[in-house]
C-alpha cells in the first residue's frame, strides 16, 4: 500500500494536468481523479458521467439502484451515468476513483460500440481485482504522478490512458464471460443465496448438481460456487450436506417416519450412509437423536448447535485457506 503523501501529491498532479487523454482508439475527458483514505461513505446521489472506483483497503457496501454489493480490498466497480448510488463503511475505506466520459467525436467507432455495449450492463462490479491490470497500473500511475519532479509527463499520460482503457477492457471481459453481474445474474447477494438454498431444500430427495442450481438461478457454475464460498465459507457439496442433515434432524425429532424413509427423503443413498454422515455431523446416531428429542426445545437446540458448529468449522477452514 502506498503512503498517504503519495495519494495526496498524485491527486494534485493528476487533477491539474490530466483533464483530457487522447489515444489511438479514444479521447477521454476526465472530470476528476481521487484517492480518499478513511472514506466513510456518502449520501445517495447520481451524476452524468462514469465513475470507476477501486478499494485498496477496508470494507463497506456499495448500493446502486436498490442493489447492494459488499466492498472489500480488491473490489473494482463502476457507477454509470444517472445511476443513483452510495457507499457506506463503518471503519472507513481507502478508495481510489476517477470520473470520465468519452468524447465520441474524437473516438473510434469500434471503441464507441464497445462503450455502448458496456452501458447495457447495469452491474459493472468485479470483487477480486487485486492482480488485474487496472490495479497494478493504477499503483504505478500514482507513484509516478507523486514524484517531486516529473521528468517525462508523457509517460504519466500514457499510464493514465492505459489505466482507463484497461478498466473498460476488464469490465467488458467479465461481462461477456459471465463472471460479473448482468441483468440475469444478480439481484442481491442475499437474494441469490436464499434462492440457491430454496432450490436445494426442495430437491433434497434426489442428487443435486451445482450445474442444476446455477442454471435455475441463471448463473454460471463458477459464479455460484464462488458466491457460496465467499459469502458462506462453504463449498457447494458442504451446503447440500448441511441441508440434508438439518432436514433429517427435523424429521427425526418431529415425526415417527422410519429411518430408512428419512434417509430416502433427504437424499442419502442408503440407511448405512445416512447413519454414517448423520453421526459424524451431529455427534450422535439418528436413533439416539430421536430418543433424546422428546420435546421441541431439545430438538431445536440440537439442530441449532449443529448449524453453529458447522458455520464455525467452515469459517475456520476458510481462514486457514487464506493464510496458506
Amino acid at each position: 500500500m502506498l503512503s498517504h503523501a503519495i495519494y495526496s501529491r498524485s491527486n494534485l498532479y493528476l487533477n491539474q494536468h490530466l483533464v483530457q487523454l487522447q489515444g489511438a482508439s479514444a479521447s477521454i475527458f476526465v472530470h476528476y481523479w481521487g484517492a480518499k483514505p478513511q472514506h466513510m461513505g456518502n449520501s445517495p446521489h447520481a451524476h452524468s458521467f462514469f465513475e470507476i472506483c477501486y478499494v485498496v483497503e477496508g470494507e463497506g457496501i456499495y448500493s446502486a439502484n436498490g442493489i447492494t454489493y459488499p466492498l472489500r480490498a480488491g473490489t473494482l466497480y463502476c457507477s454509470k451515468p444517472e445511476s443513483r448510488h452510495y457507499i457506506q463503511s463503518d471503519q472507513g475505506m481507502l478508495l481510489l476513483f476517477f470520473a470520465i466520459e468519452p468524447i465520441a467525436s474524437q473516438s473510434s467507432e469500434a471503441f464507441m460500440q464497445d462503450f455502448h455495449q458496456l452501458c447495457a450492463y447495469p452491474h459493472l462490479f468485479i470483487p477480486n481485482a487485486e492482480q488485474t491490470a487496472p490495479a497494478l497500473i493504477w499503483q504505478a500511475l500514482l507513484m509516478q504522478a507523486a514524484e517531486s519532479e516529473v521528468r517525462y509527463p508523457e509517460s504519466i499520460e500514457h499510464l493514465a490512458y492505459t489505466l482507463i482503457m484497461s478498466c473498460f477492457s476488464l469490465f467488458q471481459h467479465y461481462c461477456l464471460s459471465g463472471d460479473t453481474a448482468s441483468p440475469t445474474t444478480i439481484s442481491t447477494l442475499q437474494g441469490t443465496l436464499k434462492q440457491a438454498k430454496e432450490y436445494i431444500q426442495t430437491h433434497l430427495t434426489s442428487k443435486i448438481a451445482l450445474s442444476e442450481v446455477a442454471q435455475s438461478l441463471h448463473l454460471s457454475e463458477r459464479q455460484l460456487s464462488r458466491l457460496i464460498s465467499e459469502e458462506l465459507g462453504q463449498s457447494f457439496p458442504s451446503v447440500v450436506k448441511t441441508e440434508r442433515v438439518k432436514r433429517a434432524a427435523y424429521l427425526l425429532g418431529y415425526t415417527d417416519i422410519p429411518l430408512k424413509q428419512i434417509a430416502e427423503d433427504t437424499g442419502f443413498e442408503s440407511i448405512h450412509y445416512f447413519t454414517q454422515v448423520f453421526t459424524k455431523e451431529m455427534g450422535t446416531t439418528p436413533s439416539s437423536f430421536r430418543k433424546k428429542g422428546l420435546n421441541t426445545e431439545s430438538v431445536d437446540a440440537g439442530i441449532h448447535k449443529y448449524l453453529e458448529q458447522a458455520a464455525t468449522r467452515y469459517q475456520k477452514n476458510k481462514q486457514e485457506v487464506k493464510l496458506d
